[in-house]
């Protein structure tokens, strides 16, 4: 009986080490592991495994297309692994906050300015680790651009598309002025000098405006940072009413109310609120500060002879760029297969559609500087391309913290009646400072 008992014992005790087996074989693999495992199963099956993710991306129609692209690259570069693209086209940080809600994140997002909402939840992975284990050089990659989605010391996203925020001008109105043309070692004095020569007033009506700019964040904030004035020090401190952004803020203003360069309020409304970029296409005005964007509208204006440079200077070079960056899910079972794509995605090969398709700026430096970029025809005439690499290094480093969207709510909030004439920088940065140390007190 003795004997009986313990020979059962020990097929119960092989099933259940089988049956462990089984279970490990099924499961997805631990992190770090996981490109290992496909590969051995592989090798073993002699099928390939498939590793699901799921991305989700908003955009144009023309975006999909081009992601969609991408994603194929990605299909054969690693043919265990299949991306299930989610196109949103509206309502997209709603629509995706409610997938973590419910517990169907997507395991690789495209984000923006909001990339921090994300990340001050613990709802997306800080990329460090992984970056370093890769190897990826950040800086010979990107240059400055992935500073834009780093957010107490870590990384949350890698850059994936977005040129700087660059000068356009017009050659023709720059030519019959006799000014030299805009290049990055221009100064406050050389841009203030260029657009004085270049406003052309008939009596009291102005027939064409040296610069145009306006009340919009990234034009404000790339004079404050030019000045080495920031809205938060390194440490989460908030300075807005320093010397160095009072002192831009009121040249930023000048340019309107004392020297009459640029259009005010009332004259944007006046000629039924055009805004910078069509004025420029009209050509009433000389030069503006504006994105990639603006070559696609501008070819639908083909007399229209300009060309493109970075923008200038004073204590230090500042711009904006707009586009987006991908971040991995921190529910992502997969995370270092993730990884490979994103990183993939934002390399040369990676990143060839956008380039293709025409959809964007790459992010990527080497794309940016290489012949097939430059030579692409985004214009419909001949302009320095070069311009979006000379510009890489330039980008702020901008305080997207989870803050973000109440931070420009309360700078725009005030700053409005510094651009509409009714008060100095001086006291609109001082009360601008007592907000925002009010609002910080809700993030320690």
């Amino acid at each position: 009986m003795k004997k009986l008992l313990a020979s059962c014992l020990a097929v119960v005790m092989l099933i259940t080490l089988l049956g462990g087996c089984g279970e490990k074989t099924e499961k997805p693999a631990e992190t770090g592991q996981t490109q290992q495992t496909s590969e051995k199963g592989n090798k073993e099956t002699g099928a390939a495994e498939k590793i699901k993710l799921k991305m989700t991306i908003f955009g144009s129609d023309n975006d999909e297309a081009v992601y969609r692209q991408r994603l194929d690259l990605v299909q054969k570069k690693y043919e265990n692994i299949e991306v299930e693209l989610l196109y949103i086209p509206s309502e997209y940080a709603t629509k995706v906050k409610t997938m973590f809600v419910s517990g169907e994140a997507p395991d690789i997002l495209q984000l923006s300015e909001d990339v921090h909402s994300y990340s001050a939840l613990g709802q997306i992975m800080a990329l460090d680790d992984l970056v370093s284990k890769n190897g990826l050089d950040l800086g010979k990659r990107f240059g400055t651009a992935h500073q834009t989605y780093v957010y107490k010391d870590n990384l949350y996203a890698l850059p994936d598309r977005g040129g700087a925020m660059i000068v356009y001008y017009n050659k023709d109105l720059f030519d019959k002025a006799g000014v030299s043309y805009p290049t990055k070692d221009w100064t406050w004095k050389d841009m203030l000098a260029a657009a004085q020569k270049l406003t052309v007033r008939n009596g009291e009506e102005v027939e064409t405006y040296g610069f145009a700019a306006g009340d919009w964040w990234p034009w404000w904030l790339s004079f404050i940072y030019q000045n080495g004035g920031r809205i938060l020090d390194k440490d989460g401190k908030v300075v807005f009413n320093s010397p160095e952004t009072v002192e831009a803020l009121q040249f930023y203003n000048d340019l309107v109310f004392k020297h009459k360069v640029a259009p005010s309020p009332q004259e944007y409304a006046d000629m039924g609120n055009p805004g910078p970029d069509p004025l420029f296409a009209q050509g009433k005005v000389a030069f503006e500060i504006t994105g990639f964007w603006n070559i696609g509208s501008l070819n639908n204006v083909p007399d229209l002879n300009y060309d493109i440079a970075p923008l200038w200077h004073q204590k230090e070079s500042g711009t904006t760029a707009f586009g987006s960056g991908l971040a991995i899910s921190q529910n992502c079972k997969y995370p270092e297969v993730a990884y490979q794509v994103i990183d993939f995605l934002t390399s040369v090969e990676g990143q060839m559609p956008i380039v293709e398709m025409k959809q964007d700026a790459p992010v990527n430096i080497e794309l940016l500087s290489s012949e097939k970029f430059l030579s692409a025809q985004f214009a419909s005439r001949a302009i320095d391309m070069n311009v979006f690499s000379e510009s890489a290094d330039q980008i702020m480093d901008l305080p997207l913290g989870p803050y973000w969207n109440e931070m420009t709510e309360i700078c725009g909030n005030h700053l409005s009646e510094l651009f509409n004439g009714q008060k100095e920088a001086a006291e609109v940065a001082e009360n601008i400072q007592a907000d925002l140390e009010e609002m910080m007190k809700r993030y320690k």
